[in-house]
């Protein structure tokens, strides 16, 4: 299974976007892979009750969710996804949806095409250009050695009509209108932000064909996104002619499906 995400906006544009009194400056990172930090978006207090931080706040927690009433992580899966369709249900993720729910920057993310024996990588990324917010929960695992340890998954859904032909699953995005709704777990319950646990709308992403060095997680440089087509010859996933796709078949691993 690969996967990997961007967040290459500057920390003002991520200040403005979530309405953040204040954030950490942090440097753009093009090729983030699960276990490593990432930037969340939290509301308040109720996330983290021991803090004193009411208003909307950032942190860095651990891509990897670890329930809190873990005590042995020998053997535990990684869990740096969880499906929309089920996270209600599963006990892994139940508790963080009610009362941890939280927002994960991004400028994009990649996902592998399967064509034959090769995947094919792309960039996936709005076509505004701008930063957006995949929909996570996020909580605080307690260590047999009375550390803590902030974790966090991203959640995922169904591919969007114009994403299908690369993948038949992709992260879930939370609209910026939505951002209040989904952060709230004072006021909103699962089953009032059901809603918003569905594909982003077509036409939000574009996919842009790239070179395989993003399979490296050790690969960081921003050379990595470039196009590896020249411009004006078709890339779209599966293509033979341009407007042409061919569907990956459901077995492809990804970062986004569990």
């Amino acid at each position: 299974m690969c996967g990997r995400f961007t967040l290459a906006a500057s920390p003002e544009d991520i200040a403005r976007l979530f309405d953040l009194a204040s954030i950490e400056s942090f440097p753009p990172r093009y090729n983030i892979a699960p276990t490593q930090p990432i930037l969340l978006v939290l509301g308040g207090r109720e996330a983290r009750p021991e803090t004193a931080v009411d208003g909307r706040h950032a942190m860095l927690a651990r891509w990897g969710l670890i329930p809190s009433w873990l005590r042995d992580t020998r053997g535990f899966p990684l869990l740096f996804n969880a499906r929309s369709e089920t996270v209600a249900t599963k006990n892994a993720f139940r508790a963080a949806l009610r009362h941890r729910r939280c927002l994960v920057p991004a400028s994009g993310f990649y996902e592998w095409c399967k064509e034959g024996r090769k995947s094919r990588p792309y960039l996936v990324k709005p076509v505004s250009g701008r930063p957006f917010a995949f929909a996570g929960l996020m909580e605080t695992a307690h260590g047999a050695d009375g550390g803590e340890v902030d974790t966090a998954t991203i959640l995922t859904t169904a591919a969007s009509a114009d994403l299908a032909a690369i993948h038949e699953r992709m992260p879930l995005v939370v609209e910026e209108g939505d951002y209040e709704r989904w952060l709230d777990c004072r006021t909103f319950e699962p089953r009032e932000v059901g809603d918003l646990l569905s594909p982003r709308r077509a036409g939000f992403f574009e996919a842009v064909e790239i070179d395989d060095r993003v399979n490296k997680a050790a690969y960081t440089a921003p050379d990595l996104q470039a196009p590896s087509r020249p411009a004006g010859e078709a890339s779209s996933p599966g293509a033979r002619r341009p407007g042409t796709v061919a569907r990956a078949p459901s077995a492809q691993g990804s970062l986004f499906d569990d």
